[in-house]
C-alpha cells in the first residue's frame, strides 16, 4: 500500500509493556512499510529514572520491523498530554496523516490496514476528525453490515488523524466562559458522554493530565465524528502500575482482538449515528447524581478561579 501514514508510539516507564506493544505492531502485515516515530518522555522524578533508562535502552536496541524507526527521547518530562500533543504536532508539520499509539497496547496484524484504510476514505469528509482501531464490548445490530461505525466521542486507544482536524483543536479551550455559562451545550456534550464534562473541567483546574477529552472537545465543538471498528483490533493492557489514568476498575475497557485475518473492509459511506451503538456508548458512560453534582461544582469552582472579575 502507499501513502501509509507514520506512526507516533509514545513510551515512558514501561518496559514490559513497551515491549509487547512494539512486538505486537510489528507483526502487522504493513509494518515493514511503515515508518514508526518513537517519543521517550523524560522522567518524573528520581525514582522513575531507571525504569525510563529501560524503556530507553530497549527502544534504542530496535533496528528491523519498520521500514525506519526514529527514536525521540525528550530531556525533561512533558507530561502524557504535553507528550502527546507535542510528539503529534512535530510528525503532521511533515506529513498530512498520522497513527498514534501508546505503549499499553496491543494491536491485531491488520491494524494498519485498517486505519491507513479508514484515513484514506475519510480523508477529504470533514465531519469525520478521526478514527481509531479499538471498540468498546458493544453488541452490533444483526443488520448492520458495515466493518465501522461512527460516535461523537473520540477515541485515544490506537488512533488515527489527518492534520487539517488536528489543527483545529485549541488545547487552551478558549470558550471555556462561554460552554460553562451555556447550559445547553453542556447538555449537548455530557449526552457524547456523561464523564466528558466533569473531566473537562477538572482538565481545566489541573487536577488531571488529559489530551484526549480536549480532542474530544474538539470533535464537539466541529460537529464532527470519529470512525470506530465493529471488532477491536485493538486490547489494553495498561492497569496499575506505572500506568498513567487506568486504574482496575476500568472494566469497560475489556474487549476481544480481532483475528486479523481480514485485510479488505467494508467502510460506511454514510457519516451518521447508528442509535442502538450510541445509547450503549451513553450507558457506558454515564454518570451518578453524585458525579453530576460534583461537575456543578467544579463548574463554580472554574468561574471563582478564571471569571471572578467577569
Amino acid at each position: 500500500m502507499n501513502n501509509l501514514a507514520p506512526i507516533a508510539l509514545f513510551v515512558y516507564a514501561r518496559p514490559e509493556e513497551t515491549a509487547k506493544t512494539f512486538e505486537s505492531l510489528s507483526k502487522n502485515y504493513l509494518a515493514e512499510e511503515s515508518i514508526l516515530f518513537i517519543f521517550s518522555d523524560g522522567p518524573k522524578s528520581e525514582k522513575d529514572f531507571n525504569r525510563v533508562s529501560e524503556v530507553r535502552k530497549f527502544i534504542n536496541s530496535l533496528k528491523t520491523g519498520f521500514k525506519r524507526i526514529i527514536v525521540v527521547e525528550r530531556d525533561k518530562n512533558l507530561g502524557l498530554a504535553n507528550s502527546i500533543i507535542t510528539g503529534v504536532s512535530e510528525v503532521l508539520n511533515e506529513y498530512d496523516k498520522i497513527i498514534v499509539m501508546e505503549e499499553d497496547l496491543i494491536s491485531s496484524k491488520n491494524f494498519l490496514n485498517f486505519i491507513n484504510d479508514s484515513l484514506i476514505k475519510y480523508e477529504k469528509d470533514e465531519r469525520v476528525f478521526s478514527v481509531t482501531g479499538y471498540t468498546y464490548q458493544i453488541r452490533i445490530p444483526d443488520n448492520y453490515n458495515f466493518d465501522n461505525y461512527f460516535t461523537p466521542r473520540c477515541e485515544s486507544l490506537g488512533w488515527g488523524t489527518w492534520k487539517n482536524r488536528w489543527l483545529k483543536a485549541d488545547w487552551n479551550v478558549a470558550d471555556l466562559k462561554e460552554f460553562i455559562s451555556n447550559k445547553t451545550l453542556i447538555k449537548k456534550f455530557s449526552e457524547i458522554g456523561g464523564d466528558l464534562v466533569g473531566m473537562l473541567f477538572r482538565q481545566q483546574l489541573g487536577k488531571v493530565d488529559s489530551w484526549a477529552v480536549r480532542w474530544c472537545y474538539s470533535h464537539f465543538k466541529n460537529q464532527a465524528y470519529c470512525s470506530y471498528p465493529v471488532k477491536s483490533k485493538i486490547i489494553h493492557i495498561g492497569e496499575g502500575g506505572f500506568a498513567t489514568h487506568v486504574n482496575k476498575e476500568l472494566k469497560f475497557l475489556y474487549t476481544e482482538l480481532d483475528n486479523g485475518l481480514k485485510t479488505a473492509f467494508n467502510f460506511n459511506p454514510y457519516i451518521n449515528i447508528e442509535e442502538p451503538i450510541q445509547n450503549q456508548f451513553q450507558k457506558i458512560f454515564r454518570k451518578s447524581i453524585i458525579s453530576k453534582t460534583k461537575n456543578i461544582l467544579l463548574k463554580q469552582i472554574i468561574r471563582l478561579k478564571f471569571y471572578q472579575k467577569s
